[in-house]
């Protein structure tokens, strides 16, 4: 039987226990996340990740007869009877991981069948030069030939060179390019033209190739 006012007495009382029941929703969210969340904190300083790169800032200009280079400072030149050929010039590091780095330089040489290691991809630009490419990976990596025979043809950049396939764990870099085999021809403006072959070798736990490619990248004929 229908009563005044009852049906508004019931929608009152309905509402009232739907707002309780928010509010406990509500506030058991509120409570459950402040329980959950983790006292734990990171300790110690934070992760720094850090390259080992050539320090252009702290360099030598070498002055020679037919060019000048910039080297890392501290480097001497280097003497060594072993060289089979010779290079003209030779400079190594004498402190740390650069005792096992040193970069040489031929000059006019007869290199055709002078192996490297690795490739490094470089043009003459008037009296300097610049480096087209990075430096290869191990030569026997994409040729295949690791100790099968002491010399095998090899190309990097589509640049023909030879690949030290017999000695396949050394760390030989060799300048490449189209001017020939083992050889860019740069123009000085007083010294004229020379043929230049470049080396480097790192035999360090941590090789950095930005040492020669700075270097190289610095030289300026005469």
């Amino acid at each position: 039987m229908y009563r005044l006012g009852e049906r508004e007495h019931k929608h009152r009382k309905l509402y009232f226990w739907l707002g309780v029941f928010v509010l406990l929703v509500i506030g058991g969210y509120i409570a459950a996340r402040h329980l959950l969340k983790s006292n734990t904190e990171a300790s110690g300083s934070p992760a720094k990740v850090t390259n080992v790169v050539f320090d252009q800032s702290k360099t030598q200009k070498v002055d020679t007869p037919l060019f000048t280079l910039d080297i890392p400072a501290g480097w001497k030149p280097r003497v060594n009877q072993y060289d089979i050929p010779a290079p003209a010039y030779s400079w190594q590091g004498t402190t740390g991981e650069d005792r096992s780095r040193w970069l040489s330089v031929y000059v006019d040489a007869n290199l055709a069948s002078f192996a490297v290691n690795r490739a490094l991809h470089v043009e003459a630009n008037g009296a300097l030069m610049n480096v087209i490419s990075a430096v290869s990976d191990n030569c026997t990596s994409y040729t295949g030939t690791a100790n099968t025979q002491a010399r095998t043809p090899a190309k990097w950049d589509n640049i023909d060179f030879t690949c030290d396939s017999g000695n396949y764990e050394r760390d030989v870099v060799g300048t490449v390019s189209s001017a020939g085999v083992n050889n860019v021809t740069i123009t000085g403006a007083a010294k004229g033209a020379h043929r230049y072959f470049f080396t480097y070798t790192d035999d360090s736990s941590q090789p950095d190739y930005t040492i020669f490619t700075s270097a190289l990248k610095s030289f300026g004929a005469k």
